[in-house]
């Protein structure tokens, strides 16, 4: 395995590699490197790729699903969260007698029909 601190560079091993390609992450050093708008690279090919990877991912994102929707589920997980957490704490003050989570732990039970 190369050594993440210091290795060589691809194309010339003697040289140490001054940069990771963004892309693939293989080693090259300052006259093999490629860059890019979007990084530096150890190829033409590799610069191509992540190009349009980028495109394909801004057009992800542009389709997604709308603004709304994933707001609605966030509102909804987070009172999920919510809930869960006060019922962990309703369950421990019922278990422990604490006198008023106990009170209304009881109270939330005849509510539901358990008790």
């Amino acid at each position: 395995m190369v050594d993440a601190t210091r290795s060589g560079c691809i194309n010339h091993p003697g040289v140490e590699a001054t940069v990771r390609c963004k892309q693939c992450g293989t080693p090259v050093c300052n006259t093999c490197v490629v860059i890019g708008p979007t990084g530096r690279f150890c190829s033409a090919a590799c610069q191509q790729r992540h190009v349009a990877f980028t495109q394909r991912a801004q057009q992800f994102e542009g389709k997604g699903r709308s603004n709304v929707f994933m707001r609605l589920r966030n509102v909804v997980g987070a009172l999920i969260v919510v809930a869960a957490v006060a019922g962990a704490v309703l369950v421990v003050g019922y278990m422990f007698e604490v006198p008023v989570l106990k009170d209304i732990a009881q109270k939330a039970l005849v509510l539901i029909g358990k008790g």
